[in-house]
């Protein structure tokens, strides 16, 4: 996703206290993460001085995701925590004639999904037009929608979710097009990526863009060779200039968007997200709007990272690594190395297929690497979007300049999406105690045109390698990049596990497929484990949170290209049922 458009500080009321910096925490811990007490982790801890257990699971399979437990026959919970997770016999003690016993009746239960990668942001495009491949596939369907748009309240035309590179007919909305489509009021088309947007001359006027223009830092007003504007801009420093007048919804109205992404999330079954762009709308208040409605009510916990072009203002604040609760915490710091594959400004090695571009970065590697030693050396752990096999390239260069100046264990640093991510690669994210975050969505969707259009078939053999990854002994996650794609975790653990994309119903690289139960965990205890959360979630363990999922079958044996379709009966945060 794109970075921020209005950066302007606007300091929040919050309420919590900066924990330690990362590197004060124990190892195999990350700051802020709470850890249960020695005593919390024991039964009869909780029995004695807390009294039985208040609900009591049984009936059906448990996937327990733990390493050491793999599986049960019962999790008893009390207070908001599991009480123990074990056999009918070794639980049936811990039950009183106050005990809910909740029987799942052949339903599994499993840890609630996390999603390691979303942007609570794109709510504010809940009402623009939608000419997505899947809700205009052709071409004409989307320039009858763009043509039919209604303007918004401040007179512009906005629509998002344009894909040229999967629509049927590959449109180009050059700036004669966008003029022809809509010739008097001001029109903004962002494509589904983020990164890139197309404005017609009308928006060009009202923005005080023209061909004298000089391209805002880490982004691009596109010209032809005559050094006359196209209409097309790369990168969300490029839109800043359009975003004013733009409807933003602020106050009730963006936090009730965001509740209702929240209660969206729970009947996915989630129950932790992990918004990898706060601050990317409207700077530091942001946070302040996700602090509003992460509230006693919220269906999930939430973590996140802040942007990296925000860092002088967050440090304002008097923030500090770990910041917040065990519902809403901050854990880290975003930054880009470069664009989107599909959009042609991921930086690639060599060329895109026909063309003489190999996309862009979004800042050199000097200071991309200035931005990744600031704020590991604050103590932060670090998230760098980086696509093209090049950018990863430079995001590792600068993740390895920042560990030799500053050693760190436990940091948790992360490569976003990873994309095209070659053996090299992984060998030097194993050595750096790096892990990916892939959007497997890109598989499903993309996976045909990277393969014939974009990149060709050997760079897209090396997409989204999950199998090689874990092989290596890497730690991965499985996300949406909402509103990339759909926010559906199940969905991710079908794609990872059949690698079947969408056109055509090909494999792409069978080889990289993995098991469903290594899917699962890339959603599960290996999301936690990302977001610093795995000492209170991601999997069913003593003392840990009893945020469950509740599925009608278990996704171990139904046929993988099934497990997307597996109905949510509920899900639980810290033992209160979510799904209304």
């Amino acid at each position: 996703m794109c970075a921020a458009c209005d950066l302007t500080p606007k300091p929040p009321q919050l309420k919590s206290t900066a924990p330690p910096a990362l590197s004060s925490a124990p190892s195999g811990e990350v700051p802020g993460a709470a850890r249960p007490t020695t005593a919390a982790l024991n039964p009869a801890y909780w029995q004695d001085e807390h009294g039985d257990a208040e609900m009591l699971i049984s009936g059906g399979p448990i996937i327990t995701m733990d390493p050491n437990r793999p599986d049960a026959e019962a999790v008893a919970i009390r207070e908001g925590r599991i009480l123990a997770v074990g056999t009918m016999e070794e639980l049936r003690g811990l039950a009183g004639p106050g005990t809910e016993r909740v029987n799942l009746d052949g339903r599994t239960l499993l840890p609630g999904l996390i999603d390691p990668h979303m942007h609570s942001s794109m709510v504010q495009l809940n009402d623009w037009v939608n000419i997505s491949p899947m809700n205009t596939p052709t071409v004409d369907e989307v320039f009858t929608a763009l043509r039919n748009a209604p303007a918004t309240s401040t007179g512009w035309v906005l629509a998002q979710q344009f894909d040229p590179s999967i629509t049927e007919g590959h449109p180009v909305l050059t700036l004669e097009v966008l003029d022809r489509l809509v010739p008097d009021r001001p029109l903004l088309v962002l494509e589904s990526n983020g990164h890139i947007a197309y404005v017609n001359s009308a928006a060009l006027a009202r923005a005080g863009v023209d061909k004298n223009s000089v391209d805002p830092p880490a982004g691009r007003y596109t010209r032809d060779d005559r050094g006359e504007l196209t209409g097309r801009l790369e990168e969300s420093s490029a839109l800043a200039a359009f975003s004013q007048g733009l409807p933003f919804v602020t106050g009730d109205a963006a936090t009730a968007r965001i509740r209702d992404l929240l209660w969206h999330a729970a009947s996915k079954g989630v129950t932790l997200l992990h918004d990898c762009g706060i601050g990317s709308i409207d700077g530091t208040a942001d946070l302040a709007g996700l602090e509003q409605v992460l509230d006693a009510d919220s269906p999930v916990r939430y973590r996140g990272m802040l942007v990296s072009t925000a860092y002088d203002a967050w440090m304002g604040m008097g923030l500090r690594p770990g910041f917040g609760t065990d519902l809403f915490r901050v854990d880290g710091i975003k930054a880009w190395s470069d664009g989107s594959n599909q959009a042609g400004t991921g930086f690639q090695r060599e060329p895109y297929l026909g063309q003489k571009s190999r996309g862009s970065l979004n800042y050199s590697p000097e200071e991309l690497a200035g931005v990744v030693l600031r704020a590991h050396t604050d103590g932060w752990q670090l998230g760098v979007h980086a696509n093209g096999d090049a950018a990863i390239d430079v995001t590792i260069d600068a993740f390895e300049q920042a560990l030799k100046a500053h050693p760190r264990a436990n940091h948790r640093h992360r490569i976003e999406h990873c994309s095209v991510m070659r053996p090299e690669h992984i060998q030097r994210m194993v050595e750096l105690g790096l892990s990916p975050s892939f959007l497997i969505g890109h598989v499903r969707w993309w996976g045909k045109a990277f393969q014939d259009r974009l990149l060709g078939p050997e760079r897209t053999a090396f997409y989204d390698p999950c199998a090689s990854a874990l092989s290596a002994g890497l730690r991965i996650s499985l996300h949406s990049d909402w509103n990339v794609t759909p926010l559906e975790p199940l969905r991710y653990v079908q794609d990872a596990a059949t690698r079947i994309m969408a056109e055509g119903g090909e494999v792409l690289n069978a080889s990289e497929r993995i098991s469903v139960e290594a899917a699962l965990r890339a959603v599960t205890l290996d999301a936690a484990w990302q977001c610093g959360a795995d000492t209170i979630t991601g999997s069913l363990e003593r003392g840990k949170y009893a945020d469950l999922l509740m599925l009608e079958e278990n996704p171990l044996e139904v046929a993988p290209t099934s497990i997307e379709s597996i109905a949510i009966s509920q899900t639980f945060l810290a033992g209160k049922a979510c799904i209304r």
